[in-house]
């Protein structure tokens, strides 16, 4: 249940039972209602999350301000406002496209996140009234619309993303079994796999692609045996470590929205660090089209002894490519620079492992001469 009281220029909603009224400054009764519409969204949005961030905002006395500032600056910023202890709401990124995250604060931060915008890509602070009135409302019914599709179960990103979660979290324990597995026996292959666990084919071909990836089997031999290269107490440190990466990339990818790629660099093509990021060079981009990109040393986790990284990039991200001299030249799109430049361990077990399967033995048919 909600009322607009024009007269004072404050939204009231009630909801669960709490009264929580909104100060909306000079805001026309259109863009009110349109404000209304937003929290409302927002609320049910959060409590289907098991969150209270925007409730409790609101129930402060309800002076909401906007910030918004680029995608890629987004974990800059919960580490900012974990550091000044600033309560904040994220809008869900209806559209992908326009590479802008905007948060909800309440205006008592307003002195902290103005000077933190100043440490993010293309921040701005908009009073509740200046966002409805700044071009956004275009955007501001795309959220809309994709938070009605989510109550109503009808957004395809959404399932789709909670699919890859549970699939990935699954593959994740099949990782650890197929792992503990391999450590036992010294070997393991596809077949094996198929025959001793009851796994699918397509299942025990990534899991091994995973194994492979993350340095606990060497490459197969023409038998499609992989050999295992660490002992039990190292695999289960390297699985630890490789769960709680992949679990940071669910967390990720669900509350984003999108789909991550897992990826494997070579420290020979490190440039440049730093203590928060690594910058290196683009696989196939160089000579004139010598490229870089900066990754957080929290998304990477060392494999091979050191030797390797395995990170990930978020397939509708809009990466940088930058010069030797940090210069940035153009963007790429997570998922064309995946496609493009980086080798997908699975295919290339899949490729091991079919020229390695027994082919069904040729006939000839005898002609007879005359």
């Amino acid at each position: 249940m909600s009322e607009i009281a024009d007269a004072v220029q404050i939204i009231r909603v009630t909801y669960d039972g709490i009264e929580i009224a909104m100060k909306m400054g000079s805001a026309s009764i259109h863009s009110m209602q349109k404000a209304l519409d937003l929290i409302v969204a927002m609320l049910e949005h959060e409590k289907e999350m098991g969150k209270t961030n925007l409730k409790g905002l609101l129930a402060k006395g309800g002076d909401i301000q906007v910030l918004s500032f680029a995608d890629e600056d987004l974990k800059k910023f919960r580490k900012l406002a974990k550091r000044y202890g600033i309560l904040y709401s994220e809008m869900p990124d209806a559209n992908r496209n326009d590479g802008i995250t905007e948060v909800m604060f309440h205006s008592e931060a307003a002195p902290r996140i103005r000077m933190m915008s100043q440490k993010l890509q293309d921040g701005r602070v908009f009073n509740m009234d200046e966002y409805l009135k700044s071009g956004n409302e275009e955007k501001l019914d795309q959220l809309l619309q994709y938070l009605e599709n989510e109550k109503n179960g009808k957004s395809p990103r959404k399932l789709h993303a909670d699919e890859t979660v549970r699939a990935d979290s699954a593959i994740d324990g099949l990782i650890q079994k197929v792992g503990h597995y391999a450590v036992e026996k010294k070997s393991v292959s596809v077949e094996a796999v198929k025959a001793d666990l009851q796994v699918g084919a397509d299942e025990a071909e990534k899991v091994i692609g995973q194994l492979a990836k993350i340095g606990v089997l060497d490459r197969a031999d023409d038998a499609g045996n992989y050999r295992v290269i660490m002992e039990r107490e190292a695999f289960d440190r390297r699985i630890s470590r490789y769960q709680e990466l992949s679990s940071r990339m669910r967390q990720i990818a669900a509350s984003k929205n999108t789909s991550l790629l897992d990826i494997t660099i070579t420290k020979k093509l490190i440039a440049q660090e730093n203590d928060r990021a690594v910058k290196t060079r683009v696989p196939g981009m160089y000579g004139q089209n010598e490229g870089y990109i900066w990754i957080n040393k929290a998304d990477i986790m060392e494999i091979h002894n050191g030797k390797t990284l395995l990170t990930y990039l978020d397939k509708n991200r809009e990466y940088k490519i930058y010069s030797a001299d940090n210069r940035v030249i153009r963007t790429i799109k997570g998922e064309e620079l995946y496609s493009g430049h980086y080798d997908r361990v699975e295919a290339a077990v899949r490729q091991h492992y079919r020229a390695a399967k027994p082919q069904p033995a040729k006939t000839t048919e005898r002609v007879r001469r005359r």
